[in-house]
């Protein structure tokens, strides 16, 4: 005959039972607070999650891409500012904004050591966005305004190179 599990309240979450214990400590965990793992349910401290390198920046990294996203915002709005200005047809400022920031992107992922994560791609974003800003110092807002397509594709670009895999 096997014996039947008494039901208990979670440890984590009071008010809620569970018959379930962790395969390893045998501490109560209610469905909330299991972690699956290939040997079975464990607790969270059983389970030993621990955050991948790859998507943790220490404060040197988070500062290196506040400057990599200010400076080459900067950069990339005077550069794209400058092809625009003579070319004063706005439609051809998307494609130019999308490789711009095509290219943000990689020189934000040199600069952060190839993590990724939603905070490198929030700093790329604002980098694609402070670029769009600086360009209309050259460029008046009617031949820019096409240029806001540009910052979306270079947001989707960011997002699908930076993304968390």
């Amino acid at each position: 005959m096997t014996a039947v599990s008494a039901i208990v309240e979670c440890p984590q979450h009071p008010g809620t039972e569970t018959a379930l214990r962790c395969s390893r400590c045998e501490t109560p965990i209610c469905p909330r607070c299991l972690v699956q793992t290939p040997v079975g349910a464990r607790c969270r401290s059983c389970a030993r999650i621990v955050r991948s390198p790859i998507y943790t920046l220490t404060l040197s990294g988070y500062v290196r891409a506040g400057l990599a996203c200010a400076v080459g915002g900067v950069v990339m709005g005077l550069i794209w500012g400058a092809i625009l200005l003579p070319i004063s047809f706005g439609f051809v400022g998307i494609f130019i904004g999308a490789g711009l920031a095509y290219a943000f992107t990689r020189v934000l992922d040199l600069a952060t050591g190839r993590k990724r994560g939603p905070v490198v791609v929030t700093f790329a974003i604002a980098g694609i966005c402070l670029a769009w800003a600086t360009q209309l110092l050259f460029v008046p807002f009617d031949v820019a305004r096409f240029g806001l397509l540009a910052v979306a594709v270079g947001a989707y670009l960011a997002y699908q190179n930076l993304r968390a895999v």
